[in-house]
């Protein structure tokens, strides 16, 4: 059985940017397992509850979420990567699932997004795939897949039809219910599916059956050794 792992920055991220392709994956016989980094404690929407019952309740919405796509849920609940203590928190955590779960293929966000958590988390795994493969000598840089974020990847160069899955993922999103309530998440996600199944890449046919669709672009080799390589992090 093949491995994805996707990597999100928030619990409602994976759902948002590319559940539908967890659920396509899920179906096509894949394992799939879910990272999630932040605990959720800095969301503008509390409904006057405390941090903790914040916390609590987004990680109930996650658990919820990765039910609906079918994926198995790693939930590091950290406080954030803005620091070098959480980064390298983050960076263990996730070398240590990417040893034990070797995914051939491997989703996160966006290098380009205009939100810095996004961007931190996606450095993050990348790095954690250069330091796995070297520490276990039979690992292989896996495929990796860059999502649309904030702002949609230039150039993608997979578009995963998800029409059959498009209910699964709305579902998931709206699991997110202290997310949602007044921000148009779901409105957003359908919108931007839409237009990734009629305006595919230049030179490809739009199939007319797919309606949905989320759209990747792969992260190279020799990007992700580079990011490896950085000394800082945030560089």
């Amino acid at each position: 059985m093949s491995t994805l792992v996707t990597v999100g920055a928030h619990p409602d991220d994976a759902s948002i940017f590319w559940g539908g392709t967890i659920a396509h994956h899920v179906a096509e016989g894949w394992h799939v397992i879910s990272v999630i980094v932040d605990e959720g404690r800095g969301s503008p929407h509390t409904f006057e509850m405390s941090g903790d019952e914040l916390v609590a309740q987004r990680a109930a919405e996650l658990r919820w979420e990765s039910l609906r796509l079918g994926a198995r849920l790693e939930h590091l609940s950290l406080p954030g990567v803005k620091t070098p203590e959480t980064r390298a928190r983050c960076l263990k955590r996730l070398v240590e699932i990417v040893l034990a779960a070797r995914p051939e293929r491997v989703i996160t966000h966006n290098l380009n997004d205009s939100h810095g958590t996004h961007v931190m988390c996606a450095k993050l795994i990348l790095k954690a795939l250069v330091t796995a493969a070297a520490q276990a000598g039979d690992y292989e840089l896996p495929d990796v897949w860059e999502a649309d974020g904030w702002e949609p990847v230039h150039y993608p160069n997979h578009r995963v039809d998800i029409t059959r899955y498009m209910n699964i993922k709305m579902a998931a999103i709206a699991q997110h219910g202290t997310q949602i309530f007044d921000t148009p998440y779901l409105m957003g996600a359908w919108g931007l599916c839409l237009y990734r199944a009629g305006f595919a890449s230049a030179h490809e046919v739009t199939d007319p059956a797919c309606v949905f669709a989320e759209a990747f672009r792969t992260i190279p080799g020799e990007r992700v050794e580079a990011a490896a390589a950085a000394n800082d992090p945030e560089a």
